[in-house]
């Protein structure tokens, strides 16, 4: 299978100097010039990619390279030689919400040919949930395009690059219905788009479908590509077409840029070749800009202990790395640096796990062999962009070989487990929740226990779930700090807006949790990010949270962990 990574201006500063966090001289003269690619870390004869997918909108919008490569062509412009593999598309998700194509697909053919491209891919125009109304014009238009182009390769570019013929579609039949025209016109290289944010289960069925259409037709294509993908479950389908005898590729960045865009709780910012996966360290730079998002007010003597705080933590980093200090230690400095400077402090536990556990050393990669415990500290493009070459090499080698694919098959499919489903019956377990906006009533007049005091769908599914698994649960309230189940309460109609709110409370959740939270051996937090900040003090490696889209799919998500009752007949059978 071929690996082609998208061409997004990913480069870092090749002497940058991560001791002073100073940028090189040669940087400040000509980034584009000067600036490292990740085949230029690696070596173009070892770079964990086997091609570069490069799109003319993303291309266009910077000028001076843009210019560059109609002078120079595309594979000087990138510091590639002729024979490494460039792909070409227009960027379809760059005019996504156009009427129509930004680009004609007879010019672009010349566009393809001017700039030395290896593919050319037609032009197409996007099939997404956001234009369900323009499905049919987009497929239509997509088709057409790809027919006029096809004909003008054939008779003026065949000798000059190999064309694509792009596929869109909403269903799968549609997908398979251009493909099979495409190949009753005698296509030879067909790429299917529109895809990326498509269920793993959809592309493992176009696939099942594809192989079962070419099995039966006989007609097999030399190349098919998928745009947009690269999901380890794939892999073994994708090598099913393989073994068909059809060369197969794929396109995405989402490796690279999980360095910096996942986040953090699914650790994901750094991946290990053994499948593990860690979180990236952050140590945020002192700035004015900083300071302004965050509403800080700082005077000047003040900045000057918050930057020694910075420093300090960045020193300790490295200490660590050079096995001067313990664990423990780094963590106490990053979080008074954190505190500080008005950040949260969950994500300690992720952090402890990462220092122990020290990939960065067991990692062979360029990256991590030249600024070993840098590339897991998140801090600026040099350093998270670098971690993000890491990450492609270790999805290159997965890539390159089957043997490790079931670990990273295992272990995507239990990142999207909920980690309700890990916790048992009877198990000592407290959950954390948070009060409702909907009560049995609004005023002083109105008392109840806070079990039946509040009455909004998050807190009634929590409050089944509890007493169904067996849970301790208390509430964070926003008059009363936190309460337990049965404590009498009056009705009221505040709630958590501001950071005076919180701090207002924090004091009260403080002082009625730690006497309780050594009992247990997991504590669950259910609530929205406001009623979180009143435990940051608090939060240690035993504290668990649960993702979700959102309120209703945090309600569904608790709901569906609720265990089912079992009926009479099933006691009996």
């Amino acid at each position: 299978m071929k690996y082609f990574i998208p061409e997004w201006n990913d480069r870092v500063d090749s002497g940058y100097d991560f001791i002073n966090d100073a940028h090189s001289l040669e940087h400040k003269l000509d980034p584009l010039k000067n600036d490292a690619y990740i085949w230029d870390i690696f070596g173009v004869n070892k770079v964990p990619i086997d091609g570069v997918l490069v799109s003319r909108i993303t291309l266009e919008q910077d000028k001076k390279k843009y210019q560059l490569a109609r002078q120079e062509g595309i594979h000087k412009v990138l510091r590639l030689p002729k024979n490494f593999e460039i792909m070409g598309d227009c960027g379809a998700f760059g005019y996504v919400d156009e009427e129509n194509p930004r680009y004609d697909p007879i010019q672009t053919l010349e566009y393809y040919r001017e700039l030395g491209f290896n593919y050319g891919v037609t032009v197409d125009h996007l099939v997404v949930p956001k234009h369900e109304r323009q499905k049919d014009f987009r497929m239509k238009i997509t088709f057409e395009n790809a027919l006029k182009s096809f004909d003008e390769w054939r008779r003026k570019y065949k000798n000059d690059f190999q064309l694509i013929m792009a596929v869109q579609g909403w269903s799968i039949s549609d997908y398979l219905n251009f493909y099979r025209k495409y190949v009753d016109l005698g296509a030879s290289h067909i790429g299917f788009g529109g895809l990326a944010r498509s269920p793993t289960s959809f592309i493992i069925k176009l696939i099942e479908e594809l192989k079962k259409e070419i099995k039966e037709s006989q007609k097999f294509p030399e190349y098919l590509h998928f745009f947009g993908l690269a999901r380890f479950a794939l892999f073994p389908k994708l090598k099913e077409l393989e073994d068909l005898g059809i060369k197969v590729g794929f396109d995405s960045a989402s490796y690279l840029r999980k360095a910096w865009l996942s986040a953090p709780t699914s650790q994901l910012n750094y991946l290990s070749i053994d499948g593990k996966g860690y979180t990236a360290i952050r140590i945020p730079f002192i700035s004015k800009k900083r300071q302004k998002t965050k509403g800080i007010q700082t005077p000047k003597e003040d900045e000057t202990i918050l930057k020694n705080l910075e420093q300090q933590c960045m020193n300790e980093l490295r200490r660590y790395d050079k096995e001067e200090v313990e664990t423990n230690k780094v963590l106490s400095t990053i979080i008074q640096y954190y505190r500080a400077i008005g950040e949260k402090t969950e994500l300690i536990p992720y952090y402890k796990r990462t220092l122990e556990d020290k990939p960065w050393k067991k990692c062979v990669c360029p990256i991590c062999s030249r600024i070993g415990i840098e590339v897991v500290i998140f801090r600026g493009n040099n350093r998270n962009r670098r971690r993000g070459f890491h990450n492609t090499y270790v999805f290159y080698q997965v890539l390159k070989d089957p043997q490790k694919w079931p670990v990273f098959i295992n272990r995507n499919n239990k990142n999207m487990e909920s980690p309700l489903s890990s916790l048992k019956k009877g198990e000592k377990v407290l959950i954390i929740t948070e009060c409702s906006k909907e009560k049995l009533g609004y005023n002083s007049s109105i008392k109840a226990p806070a079990k039946q005091m509040y009455q909004g769908r998050l807190f009634k599914t929590v409050k089944e779930y509890a007493e169904t698994m067996g849970f301790d649960y208390v509430i964070i309230s926003a008059k009363y700090g936190l309460i337990f189940p049965d404590e009498i309460i009056e009705g009221y109609e505040k709630v958590l807006q501001t950071a005076k709110d919180i701090e207002k409370i924090q004091v009260i959740v403080e002082e009625r949790l730690k006497p309780i939270l050594d009992k247990y051996e997991k504590i669950l937090i259910i609530a929205s990010e406001k009623y979180k900040e009143t435990l940051r003090n608090l939060w240690d490696e035993r504290f668990i949270t649960v993702k979700s889209k959102g309120y209703g799919d945090l309600c569904s998500i608790i709901k569906q962990a609720i265990p089912k009752q079992k009926s009479l007949m099933e006691f009996v059978t």
